[in-house]
């Protein structure tokens, strides 16, 4: 298990990678239609930098997911990562993809349509 997170009560198997960094790579790749990420600490974090990278290196016409933080104190005063985002946004492409919201009620609006996802 990964330190303090406990298992799926709901899972009758389960299964880790050796690399908590494969898992993620993975993870990140599925993720085209978007990545909403809700309050958490240093792994959390670590996520959030992950999908900030190609996002930051992005060609300019090329089409960026969104990256929906959810939680606005959270990420801008306990964990103040946004600040970081931001300044490393302005004036690229990233900067339109790129969303702080207070609840998860705000990211719906923020995701592409179904219809634009791949399956």
């Amino acid at each position: 298990f990964y330190g303090h997170e406990p298992p799926n009560v709901f899972c009758d198997v389960i299964a880790k990678y050796f690399s908590n960094a494969i898992r993620e790579e993975g993870l990140l790749a599925r993720s085209d239609a978007g990545i909403v990420v809700l309050d958490g600490a240093a792994g959390t974090v670590q996520e959030i930098f992950q999908a900030v990278t190609p996002l930051f290196y992005a060609a300019d016409d090329a089409p960026l997911p969104p990256l929906v933080l959810v939680g606005r104190e959270h990420w801008t005063e306990r964990v103040p990562v946004w600040s970081a985002i931001t300044a490393m946004a302005a004036g690229r492409p990233m900067e339109q993809a790129i969303h702080l919201v207070d609840t998860i009620d705000d990211v719906l609006p923020l995701l592409p349509p179904l219809d634009r996802v791949r399956n």
